[in-house]
């Protein structure tokens, strides 16, 4: 049976972050992932788990304001080591066995500079993460929603992951489809590797049964390479958050 998680990032804003747990759970979900909650301490989202009943399966390091990561960035490893202990916390505490790590924006005749910096980050980063049973993910970002991203393309990120001993992949569907490539196709080719899914709708990100994505055929592969992860439900309801759940009560 295929396991959904909330992703309360883009799901259940309706509600306050706090709130979004109960709403969660109240919807049918058993597990939730999010980015990096500002206004709550990595207690607190403890607390919130134990109180519904959810599992976190993906925490996210904290983005400072105007980043979208440092792992590449030239002359940030202090801070990239600060905010990766923070991210490390909420993983840590939240009981997720996962964290994604983002490299941030990189000019191409910078890129073999910010490798080597990512390479180090990385190597340092998955050995602090080890140390607590949490595994350090990444994944490609799309370059119409961020120009300029390190990890360009799924081909990279899966690279990355096979010289980088130790580092997971989060196979996203959206940013597949956003790079032209047939999000079927990776998901037969990649799902066996990676070690978290995400779905969304495309090309509007929006529920994943809204678009050309064909959810169908998508659900029987997962099915069909007999997946043990969670599929992070990581897309923008179109109209109202329960309004949209009405895919996931059908495929449910």
């Amino acid at each position: 049976m295929i396991k959904y998680a909330a992703n309360l990032t883009l799901l259940f804003t309706e509600w306050s972050f706090e709130d979004r747990f109960s709403a969660a759970r109240d919807a049918g979900f058993e597990a939730v992932e999010f980015s990096f909650p500002r206004d709550m301490t990595a207690t607190e989202i403890a607390e919130n788990l134990r109180r519904t009943g959810l599992q976190q399966v993906l925490a996210t390091v904290p983005l400072r304001l105007g980043s979208k990561g440092l792992a590449a960035q030239s002359g940030k490893a202090g801070d990239f080591r600060e905010d990766f202990h923070l991210g490390l916390e909420y993983a840590v505490e939240g009981g997720s066995p996962l964290l994604h790590v983002l490299s941030g924006v990189v000019e191409q005749k910078n890129y073999s500079v910010s490798s080597g910096l990512f390479v180090d980050n990385m190597r340092w980063a998955i050995e602090e993460a080890t140390r607590h049973d949490v595994k350090v993910v990444i994944e490609a970002i799309n370059q119409t929603s961020v120009p300029g991203y390190f990890i360009r393309t799924l081909a990279g990120a899966v690279s990355w992951t096979q010289r980088l001993e130790g580092l997971g992949l989060i196979l996203d569907l959206y940013h597949a489809a956003m790079e032209r490539l047939d999000p079927l196709a990776c998901l037969d080719l990649l799902l066996p590797q990676s070690d978290h899914l995400q779905i969304a709708g495309y090309p509007g990100r929006h529920e994943p049964n809204i678009g050309n994505l064909n959810l169908a055929r998508v659900l029987d592969l997962v099915n069909s390479h007999s997946y043990t992860g969670w599929v992070g439900c990581e897309y923008q309801p179109a109209d109202g958050t329960l309004k949209g759940m009405r895919w996931l009560d059908h495929f449910r």
